[in-house]
């Protein structure tokens, strides 16, 4: 993975092929909102040395200290070599730099890997539950506090709403 490299983008072009990469996604996760994404807190790109965008992830638009991470996509041709997990660990060195205090995302019960992944990179697993889309789906969510004295589960929360804990 060495010969990967990490970096932020607010290039109009790089988002759009990192947008086109997330549209290609081999999964069933729902269709991108392609403004939403470039609206984003911070855009990462794994790059080849020539420049090629083999993967992307982002801390989602927001406001305050909590910051939602999303959008993480790896080209099929790139898996199994730690790209995810440099861009995870990207996203966290961004969002302490943007002093955001805690980290959160939501994964499908079925996505092991990205499960496997924010584990991985110090997130903890909070709760199930049922997706909002009314798929039926189960959706861990994780969290990672960046700073001390956050109340992890009052944060926590305040983001579910109203959704359906599943036991």
């Amino acid at each position: 993975m060495s010969d990967i490299q990490f970096v932020i983008s607010e290039q109009p072009e790089e988002l759009a092929l990192a947008a086109q990469l997330i549209d290609g996604r081999d999964d069933n996760a729902h269709p991108l909102d392609h403004q939403v994404f470039f609206d984003s807190r911070a855009v990462i790109l794994a790059k080849t040395l020539e420049g090629e965008i083999v993967g992307c992830a982002a801390i989602k638009a927001g406001k305050g200290t909590v910051g939602e991470l999303g959008y993480l996509v790896v080209s099929s041709h790139y898996r199994r070599q730690g790209i995810a997990q440099g861009l995870t660990q990207k996203r966290i060195e961004v969002a302490k730099a943007l002093g955001l205090s805690i980290l959160y995302a939501t994964i499908r019960a079925e996505n092991t890997s990205s499960q496997a992944n924010l584990l991985k990179a110090g997130f903890q697993f909070w709760r199930d539950y049922l997706s909002i889309r009314g798929t039926g789906n189960t959706v861990g969510w994780y969290y990672l506090a960046l700073s001390a004295n956050v109340d992890a589960e009052a944060i926590m929360l305040s983001l579910v709403g109203d959704r359906i804990q599943t036991v």
